[in-house]
């Protein structure tokens, strides 16, 4: 009887909300699959357009790092990202209408009439497959040889056959690709650019304007993909924790936690503390160390990838302003880990004027070191491929 009462009151206090009083025009005539059929397809060109935008920037830095600016070996790399046309779940796995809905709309844009076909998502500019004559929506019948694969898993496989061919040592090798473009085949070759192997990832699930590295990949979140929007301003976003990769502060951070952490846990031993609080503190400390200086390094050796990529380096220093603006308190208040926005833009300042009197004194564009780097003389070469 309570649970009636309950519902009871709950609708009628629903009854005497207030409510909207627009007399709205009628949308009935409208074909309401057609527009979410639309709306579908503005989304999957938006989200294409966004990742043609960013890769397009950091593989032209990657492009140009030279053998010199990265701490890994070169690899061979094409310009171009592929998709899977297949329907998003088997039929079976639909068990709501918004799911269905899903997968009719995916369906209706008739992109292939088979499903797991690889394609061309796009293609960057200037690079090996644009020169090559690759275009988007070109399906890929086999690449080095092999067949593209046509599993549940077409894009792991796919790239998989890549990582174990496109390795350093196919350096200056072509690469032939066939291609099916409005049902007609076509061999291409590709004369490979030679890449920093780093590669750009989305942080899909970060709310902020944020962008990080962790020594393999580097991330950039989705407001800070709409925040910077200038190519510049990406650039040397994606620039700086490229340089946090190639200098090995990842690393770095991850010994100098390690030392904190000994010296911690030495305290921790000799007081008989067990819950290890002191060797936790000392990590946190010890990865903080050298922090802000990290943070300068990785803005020097940015200001040289971005003009070495053919950005305007000399205007580099308006993107910490755009991040101040942002963040107003940054400009007065000091971080544990990061310097003042304002002393950045003028360490990008200097480090561009010593490029420009480089490049007048035609000097190779490379960054001053009080000592040399290890992670820039010792290459790696690892076995992923970008």
């Amino acid at each position: 009887m309570k649970k009636e009462f309950l519902l009871f009151l709950n609708c009628a206090l629903l009854y005497g909300c207030a409510g909207p009083t627009a007399s709205l025009p009628s949308t009935s005539w409208y074909d309401k699959a057609e527009m979410r059929k639309e709306h579908y397809e503005y989304a999957q060109n938006h989200a294409v357009n966004r990742d043609k935008k960013i890769n397009t920037i950091f593989y032209n830095l990657k492009k140009n790092t030279g053998e010199e600016l990265c701490d890994r070996k070169l690899k061979p790399g094409l310009g171009f990202d592929v998709g899977v046309y297949r329907p998003k779940k088997n039929w079976w796995q639909i068990t709501s209408k918004e799911e269905r809905e899903e997968e009719e709309d995916i369906k209706n844009l008739n992109y292939f009439d088979e499903d797991n076909v690889i394609y061309v998502r796009y293609v960057i500019p200037g690079s090996a497959a644009a020169k090559a004559g690759l275009k988007p929506m070109d399906k890929i019948v086999t690449i080095l040889g092999i067949a593209a694969p046509n599993t549940t898993d077409a894009k792991g496989d796919y790239e998989e056959i890549l990582e174990e061919n496109l390795t350093s040592s196919a350096l200056g090798q072509p690469v032939e690709i066939q291609i099916e473009r409005k049902g007609k085949l076509k061999t291409l070759t590709l004369k490979p650019d030679n890449v920093c192997p780093y590669d750009l990832k989305i942080a899909q699930d970060d709310p902020d304007i944020n962008a990080y590295a962790d020594g393999e990949d580097i991330y950039l979140t989705l407001p800070m993909i709409d925040y910077m929007q200038g190519e510049l301003e990406l650039a040397a976003v994606m620039a700086h924790e490229l340089a946090h990769n190639t200098l090995g502060h990842s690393e770095s951070k991850e010994f100098n936690a390690a030392i904190g952490a000994l010296a911690g846990g030495i305290i921790d031993g000799l007081s008989n503390n067990m819950s290890g609080s002191n060797a936790n503190l000392g990590a946190e400390l010890g990865s903080k160390v050298y922090s802000k200086d990290f943070e300068f390094e990785a803005d020097y050796l940015s200001v040289y990838y971005v003009a070495r990529a053919g950005y305007n380096y000399k205007q580099m220093s308006t993107m910490q302003k755009k991040l101040a603006a942002r963040y107003k308190d940054s400009i007065y208040f000091s971080s544990d880990t990061h310097p003042k926005p304002q002393e950045r833009s003028a360490l990008m300042i200097e480090a561009a004027k010593e490029i420009d009197m480089k490049k007048n004194f035609k000097e190779p564009l490379l960054p001053d070191f009080a000592k040399s780097n290890s992670h820039l003389e010792n290459k790696k070469d690892d076995t992923k491929w970008f």
